[in-house]
C-alpha cells in the first residue's frame, strides 16, 4: 500500500505543485531521493500522497494511516529545532512540507495545527542555519528547498495582515546571477526569481498600511486614507519593477534544460510548445497580481479604480492563453483569486469562477476556501482582507 501512495505522488501529486512540470521537477526527483533516507520525511510524502488520492477519488482521508506515517514528525522536528547540531535538509524540508501539506489538506492529523505555524517552524530553523543568503545556491536540494519555502513565505504573508511578513525582502538572492539578471522564470514557482523580492515588499508595505487603512470595527475603508509619502515612493519604484518584470523577460527554455539556447523573446520563437506559452502567461498573471496588490492595499485605489480594473483584465487574458486542466492552470490560484476579488463586471466573476471550479478538480482544498472567500466579497462589498479566515490563496 505504501508504494501505490509513493507512486501517486510522483505521478500526479507532484505534477500540480508546479507550473512547469518538466522532467527535472525537483517534486518528483529531489523530494523522493531525500524522503527514502528519512523515514519522518518518507512517511509526511506518503500522507500528503493519502490525502491527495483520497480527496481525487472522493474517498475519506485514511486517517489511522496518516497518524502511524506522522506520529514521531512533530516531536523530532522540535528537537532538531532545540539541539545544537546542525539542523539539516530532511528537517527543513519536513517542516516546509507540512505547512504544504496543511495548506492543500487542513487537519489533515489528529492535532490540528495552522500552515502559519508549520511555517513559522520553517523560518526558525532557516534563521537557525543562517537565513536564506547562507543557502548554497550550488546545492540542488538547498536551492529547492529555499525557493519553495520562498513562495509559501511570500504569498502566505500577502494571505492575510495576521500573517507574519516575510522572512527577508532580500529575497532577489534566491536564485543564480544570471537568472536574476535576465529575468529568467523559475519554472518551480511559475514567475522571474526577482519576482519573489517584489512580493516581499508588497507584503511588508501592506502589513503596514492595512490597520491604518480598514476600520477594524467596521471591516470598512477608511473614507479618504492615503499612505505616507514614504510608501508612495516605495510603491511607486514597485511599480517599476513590477512592469519590467513581465515586459523584459528572455526566453531561455526551461531552467532545468540547456542553459546555451540563444536569448530570444517569447514572440520570436517559431511555434513553441504550449507549455512555453503557459510559464509566460503565468509570470504576467503573477505580475498582475502583485500590481493589483500594490494598488489596493498599499496605495488605496478602489475597486472601480481604471488601473485596478485593468489589471483584473489583464490577468483574465493571461489565464486564456493556460490550460484549466494542466499544471500551470492549477498553480494560479494568487492571480485568480486576487482578480476574482476586484472583479466588477458579471462576465468576469463567470470566469473567475468557472477557473476555479477547474482547479477545484485538482483536489486541493485551499482552492474551495479561496473560491468562498471571494464569493463572500462579492456578497458583502468589504475589502477580502475582511473576510479571510486564515486560508493561503496560493
Amino acid at each position: 500500500m505504501n508504494l501505490l501512495y509513493f507512486h501517486h505522488f510522483l505521478n500526479h501529486t507532484a505534477r500540480i505543485l508546479v507550473p512547469h512540470d518538466c522532467e527535472q521537477n525537483p517534486f518528483r526527483n529531489i523530494l523522493p531521493q531525500l524522503a527514502v533516507t528519512d523515514d519522518d520525511l518518507l512517511g509526511l510524502l506518503l500522507a500528503f500522497s493519502a490525502s491527495h488520492r483520497a480527496r481525487l477519488l472522493c474517498h475519506p482521508e485514511p486517517a489511522n494511516r496518516i497518524a502511524v506515517w506522522v506520529q514521531d514528525v512533530f516531536p523530532r522536528l522540535r528537537h532538531a529545532l532545540d539541539s545544537t547540531e546542525q539542523i539539516s535538509d530532511s528537517n527543513l524540508c519536513t517542516a516546509i512540507m507540512l505547512a504544504s501539506l496543511e495548506v492543500i489538506s487542513p487537519n489533515a492529523f489528529e492535532v490540528p495545527i495552522s500552515w502559519q505555524s508549520h511555517l513559522k517552524l520553517a523560518r526558525q530553523m532557516i534563521i537557525a542555519r543562517g537565513g536564506l543568503r547562507s543557502l548554497n545556491r550550488e546545492d540542488k536540494v538547498a536551492y529547492f528547498l529555499s525557493r519553495w519555502f520562498a513562495y509559501l513565505d511570500v504569498v502566505g504573508s500577502l494571505s492575510g495582515s495576521k500573517n507574519d511578513t516575510p522572512l527577508d525582502a532580500g529575497y532577489l538572492a534566491v536564485g543564480e546571477e544570471e537568472c536574476i539578471r535576465d529575468g529568467q522564470i523559475d519554472c518551480l514557482l511559475g514567475f522571474t526569481n526577482r519576482f519573489v523580492g517584489c512580493l516581499a515588499r508588497i507584503a511588508e508595505l501592506a502589513k503596514r498600511c492595512e490597520p491604518l487603512r480598514i476600520d477594524e470595527a467596521s471591516g470598512c475603508v477608511r473614507e479618504g486614507w492615503q499612505p505616507p509619502e514614504d510608501v508612495i515612493a516605495a510603491a511607486e519604484q514597485l511599480r517599476i519593477d513590477l512592469r519590467n518584470g513581465y515586459k523584459n523577460v528572455v526566453y531561455k527554455g526551461c531552467t532545468h534544460g540547456d542553459r546555451s539556447t540563444t536569448s530570444l523573446r517569447p514572440e520570436e520563437v517559431k511555434e513553441p510548445p504550449w507549455d512555453e506559452s503557459e510559464i509566460y502567461a503565468s509570470n504576467e498573471a503573477f505580475h498582475w497580481a502583485g500590481l493589483l496588490h500594490l494598488l489596493r492595499r498599499v496605495l488605496g485605489r478602489p475597486p472601480s479604480d481604471g488601473e485596478v480594473q485593468n489589471a483584473v483584465r489583464e490577468i483574465l487574458k493571461a489565464l486564456e492563453r493556460v490550460r484549466p486542466d494542466g499544471s500551470a492552470g492549477a498553480c494560479l490560484l494568487f492571480p485568480m483569486f486576487s482578480a476574482g476579488c476586484d472583479a466588477q463586471e458579471e462576465g468576469q466573476r463567470e470566469k473567475i469562477l468557472e477557473r476555479l471550479s477547474a482547479v477545484e478538480g485538482f483536489g486541493m482544498s485551499q482552492v474551495q476556501r479561496a473560491r468562498e472567500v471571494v464569493e463572500r466579497v462579492w456578497a458583502s462589498g468589504r475589502p477580502w482582507e475582511c473576510e479571510v479566515r486564515g486560508e493561503f490563496f496560493g
